[in-house]
């Protein structure tokens, strides 16, 4: 008794590679989980099974990123003077139209130049009464289809 394979038991990965549809499946399953995100969660919690850090992963980690450069002057992080979004110069200006106009740029520029993971469709800036700027997010995923959405409130902080 001989096996022949057809056309629909193969299932093609690229580069012309065609293997079974188990071996693709494994390959494609070991291939999405490398491309899992994760980062350490800035709260340093503990993991109570492992006693180790916990870590922030798929979107939560890419939020947090996004978050941290948000937060991040330049000249801020030692022998990486270019990164951070410059945004806190801005939030001491007057709030106006023009001021949300210029944080949506500084931000878009700050995500794309420096979280490659993101792929940016949308920034939305709008004034919050006469405290600060609500700043909506709109990005997906590198490899991912469902686009994911981040609020934020930026203000200028209080030093005293």
């Amino acid at each position: 008794m001989s096996n022949t394979a057809t056309e629909n038991d193969y299932l093609s990965i690229g580069g012309g590679v065609n293997l079974f549809d188990d071996e693709a499946r494994f390959i494609l399953k070991n291939r999405n989980k490398l491309q899992e995100f994760k980062d350490l969660d800035f709260r340093f919690g503990r993991n109570p099974n492992t006693n180790d850090v916990v870590l922030s992963t798929g979107d939560n980690a890419v939020k947090q990123a996004i978050r941290n450069i948000l937060l991040t002057q330049y000249y801020e992080r030692p022998f990486r003077p270019g990164i951070g979004a410059g945004i806190r110069s801005l939030l001491f200006e007057q709030q106006d139209e023009i001021t949300a106009r210029q944080l949506e740029d500084a931000i878009t520029e700050a995500i794309e130049n420096h979280e490659p993971r993101a792929r940016l469709m949308d920034v939305n800036v709008e004034l919050n009464g006469e405290h600060g700027y609500k700043a909506t997010i709109v990005f997906g995923i590198r490899n991912r289809n469902t686009p994911v959405t981040f609020t934020t409130f930026l203000e200028a902080p209080r030093e005293i």
